[in-house]
């Protein structure tokens, strides 16, 4: 009876991996962001060609689809080089194939998101398993049957989870060195992990070795990179620093601001006075560590996971800038949490799911601006949707990024109620 019990599960997670992959791969070579998937496809050519992908990028010849870039938003890759070396080897792989076709290059730009983002379910699906039996399934098919799981990865391309699935392996080992090997990786691949780095570097005994190989990761490798390619290490400095207090209309609870200085009532004096607020998320979230580490410790796998989402909630509540991706750290944690300690907080989960769909809707008018690859004029109805309901949108963009705040905070009263609870 277990044996056939244990078949069934098997032939279900198998069904809901294999529908997750579709849904994903469907739309991967037809679909993108005209900025940021734009930013990849010229990324990955012009790093080929020998251009630094840390100054303003051209168009792509035969392969860009749109150019939405300004002089407040320039065609340049604001990551560590990891994603600029990653999109100029599958330019190489597409170049070697030899079938010119742009779609093509969509579709293999994609494969290392959309893996990412499944191997991720699997990875939360197993630690899950190995704790909770119960819940192991819902999971699995709260990721890759999530709607703005499928349009981060195999529309938009955004690869936050890919980052997201070396912080998971990183909680899924026992051993502090591992952890400390994927919180580096984790930072390697994209910057923001790096709030992470204390908790997971310092779940063991040899505290000051984990630090040294969390940060030492993402910084060594830059910097070998960089070097090696002849990139201009100013370039990419200021370029990389530009990001840390990069501020603008977001799901962050400052949206109001920006909002209010729209209709006018706050100038950009105003607004340029409230710049150093930009860093206190680095202050705030160093204080949540401290405060996680008093609360919960970092030793056990609940406590960590504690941790991490308080760091993951600060973050969010006090960044100027929070876009739509990411949200991903805080549901990954967030549904291992509900999975296997505290399902009472799944609603307060979902209903941070639906704000952040809904203001992905708002903020990218009926998603339009995703199907540009293959029909680039709804870029300009875009633009005439915005002009007309412009005010009505903006209200509720500001609406939607409060009440995301709201619930953001809603969960750290609950993290901080009581230890674990």
């Amino acid at each position: 009876m277990e044996s056939s019990l244990g078949g069934i599960v098997r032939i279900k997670t198998r069904t809901i991996l294999i529908i997750g992959i579709v849904l994903r791969e469907i739309f991967s070579f037809w679909t993108g962001h005209p900025f940021d998937f734009e930013l990849w496809v010229r990324t990955g050519y012009w790093v080929v060609h020998g251009m630094s992908p840390y100054g303003v990028l051209p168009p792509a010849p035969d392969l860009s689809f749109a150019s939405v870039y300004s002089k407040q938003a320039t065609s340049t890759i604001g990551y560590l080089p990891f994603w600029p070396l990653l999109t100029g080897a599958i330019y190489e792989v597409y170049a070697n194939i030899g079938i010119q076709s742009r779609f093509l290059f969509y579709f293999l730009l994609k494969q290392p998101v959309i893996i990412g983002d499944v191997l991720l379910a699997f990875t939360m699906y197993r630690y899950v398993k190995m704790r909770n039996m119960d819940k192991e399934s819902w999971i699995m098919r709260f990721w890759l049957l999530s709607p703005l799981n499928i349009i981060f990865s195999g529309v938009w391309g955004m690869f936050d989870s890919l980052c997201m699935l070396f912080v998971v392996l990183a909680l899924s080992s026992r051993n502090q060195t591992s952890r400390a090997v994927g919180s580096g990786l984790a930072t390697f691949i994209k910057s923001i992990p790096i709030i992470y780095a204390i908790p997971l570097a310092l779940s063991g005994t040899k505290r000051l070795r984990g630090m040294i190989i969390a940060v030492g990761i993402p910084v060594f490798l830059s910097l070998a990179i960089i070097i090696l390619t002849g990139w201009p290490l100013r370039e990419a400095y200021s370029t990389l620093s530009s990001t840390v207090t990069k501020g603008g209309e977001s799901l962050s609870a400052a949206d109001i601001l920006f909002y209010l200085n729209r209709l006018g009532l706050v100038n950009d004096a105003q607004l340029g006075v409230m710049k150093p607020l930009a860093y206190a998320w680095i202050a705030a979230v160093l204080v949540a560590t401290f405060v996680a580490f008093r609360k919960f410790g970092f030793r056990d796998d609940r406590s960590l996971v504690q941790s991490l989402l308080l760091c993951t909630l600060v973050f969010m509540i006090f960044r100027l800038q929070v876009n739509e991706q990411y949200t991903i750290y805080f549901f990954a944690l967030a549904a291992i949490d509900v999975s296997i300690w505290n399902p009472s907080r799944r609603k307060l989960l979902l209903a941070s799911l639906v704000v952040v769909m809904c203001y992905l809707v708002v903020n990218i008018p009926l998603l339009l601006r995703f199907v540009s690859p293959v029909f680039p004029s709804l870029l300009q109805t875009e633009q005439i949707l915005i002009i007309l309901y412009n005010q009505e949108r903006f209200i509720l963009k500001a609406t939607l990024a409060v009440v995301f705040s709201t619930l953001n905070a809603w969960y750290v009263v609950a993290l901080l109620r009581r230890r674990g609870s």
